[in-house]
């Protein structure tokens, strides 16, 4: 590591072009200068001044170390400011979410971040283990679960619930769809599906689902605005969040069946306990608030 004491010396004896008036600028003694200089040189393993008379000139060595140590100063004139100025304007702003709730939020992060070009928006889709392991990664800030999380470091805000549809193809509108009817049609799963299901057999079926291998599964994708699409077209059923099923763009084609129990899902948002956010985050966690 170069010794930063002397390369400061060695940059205001650059821009000053004079011993005696560098030692004066640094309150040192001219000697304390020039064995500043003398020591820079053993550490750098080669002259860095050609002197003559009592001017000088640097060597090539001394041009390179004294545009480094410019771009040095710079750089940690920068980091400070940084370290100073926590901006609430500008920075990276990591959250993660349900795949529903992300297609909901998203639009709204992306009006702010168009108001404000400093900001990047990053939004990772996964389900609740994941988030929670992202959290304590570092990986996120902020977080959006369905379950109360059980951990000291993490630091958890009840902001709303999500209602959760039972959604079979229109052509079963004005059917009384039993539990032997949706078997015979099977079931389109999705990355959540299987939570999903069960919390709507338990709750209006009496059935409790230990495995998903006791449905018959139709289908299966992982693309949220797909799930719905081959019930639109008949080949079977499944469960999602409301504000999934409302963004499908064939209404017509499909049809969420009233259940006895409404079912729905706590929503938490889950931030790390003992890290603050940075300013950036205030106004994402107040519209989040808000918007459910």
């Amino acid at each position: 590591m170069i010794n930063t004491q002397w390369l400061q010396t060695f940059i205001t004896l650059v821009e000053v072009g004079h011993f005696t008036q560098t030692a004066e600028k640094l309150f040192m003694t001219q000697p304390g200068v020039s064995q500043h200089i003398k020591k820079l040189e053993e550490q750098a393993g080669t002259p860095l001044l050609q002197r003559y008379g009592k001017r000088f000139e640097l060597t090539q060595a001394g041009e390179t170390l004294y545009r480094y140590g410019c771009r040095r100063q710079k750089e940690e004139s920068e980091l400070f400011h940084q370290l100073q100025n926590d901006d609430p304007y500008s920075g990276e702003c990591r959250f993660a979410c349900s795949g529903s709730l992300a297609t909901f939020l998203y639009p709204h992060f992306l009006d702010y971040q168009k108001a404000h070009p400093d900001l990047t928006i990053k939004l990772e889709a996964a389900p609740n283990k994941r988030i929670i392991e992202s959290l304590k990664a570092n990986e996120i800030e902020v977080g959006i679960v369905t379950r109360e999380v059980e951990s000291d470091d993490i630091k958890q805000m009840l902001i709303g619930q999500e209602t959760l549809c039972l959604v079979v193809p229109s052509s079963f509108a004005k059917e009384d769809v039993s539990l032997e009817r949706l078997q015979q049609l099977g079931f389109i799963n999705h990355p959540d599906g299987e939570h999903y299901l069960r919390q709507m057999f338990t709750a209006n079926y009496n059935e409790t689902l230990h495995n998903i291998s006791s449905v018959k599964i139709t289908g299966y994708i992982n693309q949220l605005n797909q799930i719905l699409l081959p019930v639109s077209q008949g080949l079977g059923f499944t469960v999602l969040p409301e504000k999934t099923v409302s963004s499908f763009p064939h209404q017509n084609k499909i049809s969420v069946v009233t259940t006895a129990q409404a079912v729905s899902e706590a929503l938490y948002l889950i931030t790390k306990k003992h890290r603050p956010l940075p300013k950036r985050y205030e106004y994402f966690v107040d519209l989040i608030k808000k918007l459910f």
